[in-house]
């Protein structure tokens, strides 16, 4: 009766041996060694391709750290103090959609604001250094240049601000009278738009065109002179002015 029971355990040890076998067999991997025998070309690099390199920025890896001076701090402090200002808008919120959109653009608006009132500042005050003492220099200021040269009797003008001693205003109608002149004999072609050098580039006669010039020089200078004209020196302009303008 014992036989039977040795013949079945014999059977399961063979069995299970030839599992295990199998088993081992199947987890073994076959390893193919391979080797790479392909040639291996050195890549070079002449000095020129080097030197494109070096000036390529998209190769530059070097952090640049800014000076440590007095504009650099100034343009910090003004960094922080913006954006304490923002986050003091804010109350520490990320600005997204409209608002942020109108964040980024209140530097330059700000910025548009500081330039626009430059510019008002700029207009408002006297930027020929002409000195406006009285309000008779404001009043020519704001005529209409050409109403005075084609309506107006400039002499008449003259007249009156040699009557005042305004001899500034003088050699500024004096100077008016002269374009007036030049236009009427069609040696120039006046308009508003037009500067005074302009006028002498449209003088074709050459005494006429010096003459000019030197007329202009004195107007220039008296006119836009922060300082009192004297009597004597306006008397010199006025013979001037008075030679050029009778040959016309």
């Amino acid at each position: 009766m014992q036989h039977p029971f040795y013949i079945v355990v014999l059977f399961f040890c063979v069995f299970s041996f030839s599992l295990k076998a199998e088993i081992l067999d199947s987890t073994q991997v076959s390893k193919d060694i391979r080797y790479d025998d392909s040639v291996i070309s050195v890549q070079q690099f002449d000095a020129q391709t080097l030197e494109n390199f070096r000036q390529d920025e998209a190769f530059n890896y070097v952090e640049l750290i800014p000076p440590d001076n007095l504009w650099t701090r100034f343009k910090t402090w003004l960094d922080d103090l913006w954006d304490t200002f923002i986050n003091w808008i804010l109350q520490g919120n990320e600005a997204t959609g409209l608002l942020g959109l109108i964040v980024r653009a209140l530097p330059y608006l700000l910025l548009l604001g500081v330039v626009t009132l430059l510019v008002w500042l700029f207009l408002k005050i006297d930027m020929g250094g002409s000195g406006l003492k009285n309000g008779s220099l404001n009043k020519v200021i704001l005529t209409d240049e050409q109403q005075i040269i084609e309506t107006q009797n400039i002499q008449e003008l003259i007249d009156d601000a040699l009557l005042q001693k305004n001899y500034q205003l003088a050699v500024r109608y004096y100077y008016l009278l002269l374009l007036q002149k030049l236009a009427n004999k069609d040696i120039i072609d006046w308009q508003v738009q037009k500067t005074n050098a302009d006028y002498v580039y449209e003088i074709k006669n050459n005494e006429l065109r010096i003459e000019f010039t030197k007329l202009t020089r004195i107007y220039d200078f008296i006119w836009y002179g922060n300082f009192e004209v004297s009597e004597s020196a306006f008397s010199k302009a006025e013979q001037e002015f008075k030679k050029t303008t009778a040959t016309l």
